[in-house]
């Protein structure tokens, strides 16, 4: 059912959702209720079906607390519309929470990176949509990220020089001031930003201000002229350095390499340089570790419901009938076996004991994989590694289970094959770099995402 609608709110199916209704006319309120990361009201807003949003949100009653939740993306309704240039949902939205009494529940609502609804507009460059969500809650243009951007750092740290210009020039009035010299947690302004990422017509702009200083210092003690001798020389370098010296803007006391030493030193990933393209790769590796525990967990319940389904049915089976003394006319005969006993113990305790020391050892250790990877949801790092390495530990017991299990049904030694040894090394090599590769990417994956330490 939930599927369903969410690809009726992709294309906007008006009917399937009515349909959907009508099967169970609380389908809508339980999706919330629930706690669904990704509600078909997501989906409609991503791909801009505003009539799909005005019905769904009619027919479902929702709250205005239900409406700001987030996505598995770390993206509310009004992020998603905002982001896209869909102004109609976005209005619509807006008109639903100011009726309600929400507007600042809903449009302070942050992403995973701290971002506003107000803060996605400016990122996508929607100067409508910026104009819209301005004159509905002026006080979000305030706000500054969970790296302490403001909307002036993302509308030049992406390039948007037209959402710049309005926000300065018609929706800020006297608060541009603050925010034109405002730093990042870098203590970069805009204008080390405009600077640093050669943007000629964004600098040529803000020299303009009045109220810009462009002699201001980051936390490295750099000014925006310094943010030019750090890479190659530019062609629009000469123009830059020409339009801040013009302004009164000089640098530091730094020399050239001590300029190219503080910069070095800046974490990469926060740098004044860094772009959309490094953010989505940080995205990606989000994903891919989010989807790794969960195979993982599911990998690991496979393992520990096998490997007691081998304790119910163990190999060679059980006995079905009592021993042939059972039938003799003695009664007071002793039975040679049960029915329900393992007939592997009765031919060989010893080996079957082993065989049952390493199913219990492979049942263990699935369960200590399973609560160490849950444990990793609460982005403790070592937990997930221990995890990987108990996953790991699991394979290499169930290999052994396997030969043991061969070696008593058939009465055969595999390693007596020549075949099949280099076969085994070969794959526990194949292991063990998969092994190596997963421990590297999550080790620098917990480095580089702070959230996950």
């Amino acid at each position: 059912m939930e599927g369903r609608l969410l690809e009726a709110a992709r294309s906007g199916d008006l009917q399937a959702l009515h349909d959907a209704v009508g099967e169970d006319d609380s389908i809508l309120q339980k999706l919330h209720s629930c706690g669904c990361v990704e509600t078909p009201l997501h989906r409609a807003s991503m791909f801009g079906q505003a009539e799909f949003v005005r019905e769904y949100m009619r027919l479902s009653s929702i709250s205005a607390h239900q409406l700001s939740q987030l996505n598995r993306d770390g993206y509310s309704p009004l992020h998603l519309a905002s982001a896209n240039g869909h102004l109609e949902i976005v209005e619509f939205i807006l008109e639903f929470v100011k009726q309600n009494f929400a507007v600042v529940e809903v449009c302070m609502k942050k992403d995973r990176d701290g971002r506003t609804a107000l803060h996605s507009a400016v990122v996508s460059g929607k100067i409508e949509v910026i104009d819209v969500l301005f004159v509905n809650y002026p006080d979000a243009a305030k706000e500054v990220t969970f790296h302490q951007e403001t909307v002036l750092h993302l509308a030049v740290k992406h390039h948007q020089h037209e959402a710049l210009m309005f926000l300065i020039d018609q929706k800020l009035g006297s608060s541009a001031e603050g925010l034109l010299n405002l730093g990042d947690w870098e203590g970069n302004t805009i204008l080390h930003l405009a600077t640093a990422n050669r943007q000629f017509q964004a600098v040529d702009y803000l020299v303009r201000q009045s109220s810009l200083n462009v002699n201001a210092e980051n936390s490295n003690g750099l000014r925006a002229l310094d943010m030019l001798f750090v890479n190659a020389f530019n062609s629009n370098d000469a123009h830059i350095e020409e339009t801040i010296t013009l302004a009164g803007g000089s640098r530091s006391q730094m020399t050239t390499t001590d300029v190219q030493t503080r910069l070095e030193h800046q974490p990469s990933d926060t740098s004044s340089r860094s772009t959309s393209q490094e953010e989505d790769d940080r995205d990606a590796e989000h994903k891919w570790f989010t989807e790794l525990r969960s195979g993982i967990i599911v990998m690991a319940s496979v393992f520990a419901t096998m490997t007691f389904q081998v304790a119910l049915t163990p190999p060679g089976g059980m006995w079905q009938d009592w021993g042939p003394n059972a039938a003799t006319s003695n009664s007071s005969a002793i039975p040679t076996h049960k029915p329900g006993e393992t007939i592997l113990y009765d031919m060989d305790r010893k080996n079957f004991r082993s065989l049952m020391w390493l199913n219990t050892q492979t049942f263990f250790s699935s369960i200590a994989t399973i609560l160490l990877v849950l444990q990793a949801f609460k982005a403790q790092s070592a937990a997930w590694i221990m995890g990987i390495y108990c996953a790991y530990f699991t394979v290499l017991i169930i290999v052994a289970e396997y030969l043991e299990i061969v070696r008593l049904v058939t009465d055969k030694n595999l390693f007596n094959h020549g075949g099949v040894l280099p076969y085994l090394v070969i794959w526990i090599v194949i292991l063990s770099v998969a092994l190596g590769s997963f421990f590297k990417k999550s080790l620098r994956l917990f480095r580089t995402t702070p959230h996950l330490n």
